[in-house]
């Protein structure tokens, strides 16, 4: 987060009065919606911070909205200008205190789910991994983290291709899948650390069964104090996890003596609702951070899934305001983007959490 001196934002009010003006356009788009209007107020200002070292960071006051933009066709769309967004929180039309939209490095945490409930060979999804991390540029940092009943990190976040390598090689099959005590661990420990944009990539059914911490909601409350954009790649493992439990169905007699099969009751992470909730819980922080949920079922489009994403990261505007008002701890304040040119598909942080 980021706050200006006094001088600065002085300075800064001067400069945005003296090049604020009314103007025409022929309709907007918001983050989740596109609308046409006839009328509204438009900024000129063109005054553009160019990296995150233009401003001091601080941890409470500024609230960042990374912000992607596309066409109708899902294309990115890469010159739309500080003058044509506006910000919205709870409906009330904020301030732009900071905007940039420089193709500025990213830090992702690469998620890997090596459950034993995996469609893929491990040899598969080390290699996409290694695909993903190829696609981004040299200033571009990751932090390799698989997990199973326990969250494994394989190497922090570095820019040293012969280092996430090894790591990627280092993922192993194992039992259980934590997947909310994982996020909570980065959540908690990892991204307070990390300065600048933030992503997770993950990698994973969803389906959670052996975290004995956090739960899907206390997630999903974390994600919305973080701007940290989450991109969900979904592989759907319902049907091999009904098969095998049908193959290790047991098999006993009834008085005649006629065999009959005895399925085992299903366990957590077995069942339809299981499947139900996990798809809810990764289409929640995706929508709530401004991500994306890739679903995959092949290495082809394992391997799309990636260079989709990498492709996006580098297309993030990055959006910051200081709240109008006082901020209540634990309340969560709506977030809504516009921009004012119609037929654009806007994905952004849709909330946040008062601190």
């Amino acid at each position: 987060m980021y706050k200006l001196s006094s001088v600065a934002a002085i300075l800064l009010a001067g400069i945005l009065s003296m090049h604020a003006q009314s103007g025409r356009v022929t309709g907007y788009s918001e983050s989740g919606t596109t609308r046409l209007t006839a009328d509204a107020k438009t900024s000129t200002s063109t005054s553009e911070p160019k990296t995150d070292a233009d401003v001091v960071r601080v941890p409470t006051d500024l609230v960042t909205v990374p912000v992607r933009i596309t066409s109708p066709g899902g294309k990115p769309v890469p010159n739309v200008r500080r003058d044509e967004f506006k910000i919205f929180e709870n409906g009330v039309e904020q301030q732009l205190a900071y905007f940039s939209n420089d193709e500025q490095p990213f830090t992702v945490v690469l998620l890997l789910d090596m459950s034993y409930s995996s469609v893929f060979r491990l040899e598969d999804i080390q290699l996409a991994a290694r695909i993903f991390v190829a696609k981004l540029r040299e200033h571009d940092r990751v932090m390799v983290v698989s997990f199973d009943e326990k969250p494994h990190v394989l190497c922090e976040a570095t820019n040293d291709r012969r280092i996430l390598g090894l790591a990627i090689g280092g993922a192993a099959i194992a039992s259980g899948t934590s997947l909310y005590d994982t996020l909570d661990m980065l959540l908690r420990d990892k991204l307070p650390t990390i300065s600048g944009r933030r992503a997770i990539v993950l990698l994973s059914d969803g389906v959670d069964t052996s975290s004995d911490k956090a739960t899907a909601h206390l997630i999903e409350k974390q994600f919305g104090a973080e701007d940290v954009i989450v991109y969900p790649i979904v592989f759907d493992t319902f049907d091999d996890v009904q098969k095998n439990r049908r193959n290790n169905a047991q098999v006993l007699f009834d008085e005649n003596d006629r065999p009959y099969i005895a399925p085992s009751p299903p366990k957590k992470g077995e069942r339809e609702q299981d499947y139900q909730e996990a798809r809810e819980f990764l289409k929640t922080v995706s929508d709530q951070t401004g991500g994306s949920v890739y679903r995959v079922s092949n290495t082809t489009n394992l391997n799309d899934a990636f260079t989709k994403i990498a492709d996006e990261l580098r297309r993030v505007y990055s959006l910051g305001y200081y709240p109008s008002e006082d901020r209540k701890s634990g309340a969560t304040y709506d977030i809504k983007v516009r921009v004012y040119r119609p037929d654009l598909k806007i994905t952004a942080r849709n909330h946040y959490l008062g601190k």
